[in-house]
């Protein structure tokens, strides 16, 4: 297993293995962003109906890793990426968010999900 960064560490990492592979060669728009993030969700929903575990990983014969898991961590590898590009405080924001979180009533507005 690789040793856990923080989430500033991952951030960094990301937009900087981005830019280093030509992603941000010129400015990306933060629609383009929003939906890649949703085509990483779509490829980690394929996985899943085409039958792999959740926790399967498996690898490509060219030696690429697949599997619900992968597809998650390509999603957050490219929000970690845009909250880099875009000097965004997620951990702040999610440090807030939580504590905000804790004083809502049990399922507040009355929501299914």
């Amino acid at each position: 297993m690789i040793n856990p960064l923080s989430i500033k560490e991952l951030m960094v990492e990301s937009h900087k293995t981005a830019v280093e592979h030509g992603w941000w060669d010129k400015e990306r728009n933060l629609g383009e962003q929003l939906l890649l993030w949703v085509s990483e969700i779509s490829e980690a929903f394929e996985e899943y109906r085409d039958g792999h575990g959740l926790t399967e990983i498996y690898f490509r014969g060219d030696g690429k890793p697949e599997g619900f898991p992968i597809e998650c961590a390509d999603l957050l590898i490219r929000f970690f990426d845009t909250m880099e590009n875009y000097g965004i405080d997620i951990d702040n924001a999610l440090a807030i968010k939580m504590a905000f979180n804790k004083t809502r009533p049990y399922k507040h507005g009355g929501k299914r999900a």
